[in-house]
């Protein structure tokens, strides 16, 4: 009996290791997530919300606030045009078609930068100046992930790199495709056939009288009777298709 109890008390020990090894290892993950997004927020920060360029390209590192009223010049420069947008909210959506106030700040970034002003102020301006958008798009901000698009972004730049190609997807999206191009060749076949079709219906006009000519109104059942029922002309030469119809 007194063997037995060492045995017995083993596996009480295991566990309480086990418990400790899991909130350790817990914990762990929670502050590496906590650094990740400090990381996420900080590289989110020198970026702008536009665009995607880092404040870093700007020698001055200017930007501007997304939300809030406008600055002194641009509120000078509306006046003149007589523009009664007063907040950059509403400037952003009107120029980028963008709407910053639904954003959350985890994810998009709170500041844009001095080029996208500029493009704000040529927009309303008459003066020539020289400013370019460096993308085809405004930024696609996305919700952070171990994969941040975002913190890639600060860190190359606007470019993306471009992942890993799956065969098994791309050989599925060429099957997809390859049928798409099938499909829309038949659609476009009975369209010609359709077109031609039509075309012999309106030109048999000239060779069919017209059901209208009749000069008797005759019982519906007895004009459907002796006229065709595509172009509701009078019979001619007619046939009886299989499933009964002239």
């Amino acid at each position: 009996m007194d063997a037995a109890v060492p045995v017995a008390e083993k596996p009480l020990l295991a566990d309480t290791d086990l418990n400790h090894n899991k909130q350790a290892l817990e914990k762990d993950a929670d502050n590496l997530k906590m650094q990740e997004n400090a990381a996420h927020q900080a590289n989110l920060q020198q970026l702008c919300r536009i665009c995607g360029v880092s404040f870093k390209t700007d020698r001055y590192k200017r930007s501007h606030p997304v939300h809030g009223p406008v600055d002194s010049e641009t509120q000078g420069l509306l006046r003149k045009k007589e523009k009664r947008a007063t907040s950059w909210p509403d400037l952003i959506a009107k120029i980028f078609k963008i709407d910053v106030r639904g954003d959350i700040d985890t994810i998009h970034p709170t500041r844009f930068c001095h080029n996208c002003w500029s493009i704000i102020h040529r927009k309303f301006s008459n003066a020539p100046c020289e400013v370019y958008f460096p993308r085809n798009s405004t930024m696609d901000w996305k919700s952070h992930s171990p994969n941040c698009t975002v913190c890639y972004t600060a860190r190359h730049g606007v470019k993306r790199k471009n992942q890993p190609s799956n065969l098994q997807l791309g050989k599925r999206l060429k099957i997809i495709a390859e049928r798409a191009r099938k499909t829309k060749s038949v659609k476009k076949q009975v369209q010609v056939n359709n077109k031609n079709l039509m075309k012999k219906i309106a030109n048999c006009k000239k060779i069919h009288l017209s059901t209208k000519l009749l000069a008797v109104d005759y019982p519906a059942d007895f004009v459907k009777s002796i006229s065709c029922q595509v172009c509701e002309h009078i019979l001619a030469d007619p046939v009886e298709t299989t499933c009964s119809h002239l």
